[in-house]
């Protein structure tokens, strides 16, 4: 019995050796093919027109602060113990979750807090609602938010839907790109290369009116564009100058290049036709910007990344 057992175990290591033996020498494990990921709603031929200048109305005309109160402001408030506002909580440098203090942060958030003082004369009376940039418009609509602070440019066709503040960033969009992409610019980018930006944002018509050849690849969220560019999904990202300062923070390998190809002019949107929260918050940005608290999150948030002076705020009322 023992010696049967010792034989089977000798034919068996034996066959082991065999197979060992007759076993191709360079076998390697197989390929596969692993799709990228991609972000939620990604869309590589949107429809995208060159952007005509809009003359229907002066976008930058707010109303006057007038004689609106704190109190008349608060009254439009569906809580008037608590106001909602619309932020991002994503977006370096503007709107973005500390991760070392899990407090919101950024320039954004700075106006946003001066705001709520301002209306609520406490700036803890806030009830903060993260949202994409294409959720802005549809959530003050839908009663969501009394105000959305998420750098959004004010254009005529938004004033269609909301209401804006006077400006209070004046920002323009350029190009994102790998140090070593060799793009200087959106104008030499050529047919075989994509750009990613915003769905909801202004760079599609503006990507084509200064070049209709590249390919433009739209997100719900232009942070999901960053990825895309890491993953070399898409050649360069196109957004506002602020937002790629500080995706390019995050990521040292990335640059931001290019001359602005369009004027960004960022407000404050409230409900449609709740023009006294606008007035008053009017009147609150003219003081912020008057008694330097504005240059001083300017200095602190974009100063260094974007490596220049503020420029100059349109403040225009149209009565």
């Amino acid at each position: 019995m023992i010696r049967y057992a010792k034989s089977a175990l000798a034919a068996a290591a034996a066959c082991l050796v065999l197979a060992a033996c007759t076993s191709p020498a360079d076998m390697e494990p197989p390929e596969v093919d692993v799709p990228t990921p991609l972000p939620e709603g990604v869309d590589f031929d949107p429809e995208a027109s060159p952007a005509a200048p809009d003359t229907s109305c002066d976008p930058l005309a707010s109303y006057s602060p007038g004689s609106v109160t704190a109190e008349q402001a608060r009254a439009t408030l569906d809580d008037p113990d608590q106001i909602a506002i619309g932020i991002s909580q994503s977006t370096n440098l503007m709107g973005y979750r500390d991760p070392e203090t899990n407090d919101l942060a950024g320039f954004d958030i700075d106006i946003a807090t001066a705001m709520v003082q301002a209306v609520m004369g406490d700036a803890t009376k806030v009830r903060w609602v993260p949202m994409t940039s294409a959720e802005r418009e549809q959530a003050l609509a839908d009663d969501r938010v009394d105000m959305v602070v998420r750098t959004m440019s004010i254009t005529c066709e938004r004033w269609e839907n909301v209401e804006f503040s006077t400006e209070y960033y004046h920002a323009g969009q350029r190009l994102l790109v790998t140090k070593d992409s060799g793009i200087a610019g959106l104008a030499e980018m050529t047919a075989d290369q994509q750009v990613c930006t915003g769905a909801s944002s202004t760079s599609v018509g503006n990507i084509a009116a200064v070049n209709a050849e590249v390919q433009p690849v739209t997100v719900p969220d232009f942070n999901d564009c960053l990825v895309l560019l890491q993953q070399g999904t898409v050649d360069a990202v196109a957004i506002d100058d602020t937002i790629l300062a500080g995706m390019a923070v995050q990521d040292p390998t990335l640059q931001v290049v290019g001359e602005t190809f369009s004027v960004e002019s960022y407000g404050i949107a409230f409900q449609k036709d709740n023009t006294d929260l606008a007035r008053f918050v009017n009147g609150a940005l003219a003081a912020m910007i008057a008694d330097g608290r504005w240059q001083s999150s300017y200095d602190k948030w974009l100063a260094g990344p974007l490596a220049s002076d503020a420029a100059a705020l349109t403040t225009t009322y149209r009565d």
